[in-house]
């Protein structure tokens, strides 16, 4: 018996095993049709049930797709299932403000440095379109609309896949995150006037390709949250 659970993962594995190199050699691609269940199992001398609990498990990671009667592809939307995994992670760790803040700090920065260099027109007319609506903004939930599109397109336009990921999976703490700090900074400085300066630096910073004058922007809007976050 004791053979038996021990050969058992080793024989599902080589089905895992076999995926995974197959996309790190770049053969398997996002929407590739992976072999049949019949040929993997041929191919790897494992059993049919081996494979399909190989896939069983891919599929719950979900790095496969499954579709009834046409057979099992690569997912096209792993970035959706990687951010899915740390939200869900970071729900159960219990995250606090301060743990956000340090995390989104160290994403933005990174993510600044790439997206000065690769951001696309079509990317710098939206933050310009953000910033223009957070300026122009009547209330303050139209502000914090603005606010978290702004950033997560200077996060995109940085076209690293774990940047993006990870910045989305906090997504589920950024609404009660920014809503909450705008609050506590506003009244704080008795008004929102240096904040959307800080906004406005950033944006005009990432336009120019100016990364200094983008980094004191981020630095000024971090430092705000830093000084007013207890309040």
């Amino acid at each position: 018996m004791n053979a038996t659970v021990n050969e058992r993962p080793k024989t599902y594995k080589a089905a895992v095993d076999f995926v995974r190199q197959e996309v790190l050699a770049g053969s398997l691609r996002p929407g590739d049709k992976l072999p049949t269940e019949r040929e993997l199992a041929a191919q790897l001398d494992i059993s049919r049930n081996s494979v399909r609990e190989g896939l069983r498990v891919l599929e719950n990671l979900g790095v496969l797709s499954s579709t009834q009667g046409s057979g099992n592809y690569i997912a096209l939307n792993f970035d959706d299932t990687i951010s899915e995994a740390l939200s869900f992670l970071y729900y159960l760790r219990g995250m606090q403000e301060s743990d956000v803040t340090e995390f989104r700090w160290m994403i933005e920065r990174e993510a600044l440095e790439l997206s000065v260099q690769r951001i696309t027109s079509g990317q710098k007319k939206r933050l310009w379109q953000e910033l223009e609506r957070l300026e122009s903004a009547k209330s303050e939930e139209e502000r914090i609309r603005s606010d978290k599109e702004l950033h997560k397109v200077i996060v995109q336009a940085s076209a690293n896949d774990f940047l993006i990921a990870s910045y989305q999976a906090l997504t589920a703490f950024m609404d009660r995150y920014i809503s909450t700090m705008r609050q506590r900074i506003i009244r704080g400085m008795m008004g929102n006037n240096k904040l959307e300066e800080s906004h406005r630096l950033l944006v005009e910073g990432l336009i120019e390709g100016d990364l200094v004058k983008a980094q004191q922007g981020l630095e000024n809007h971090f430092g705000y949250i830093e000084q007013y976050r207890h309040l």
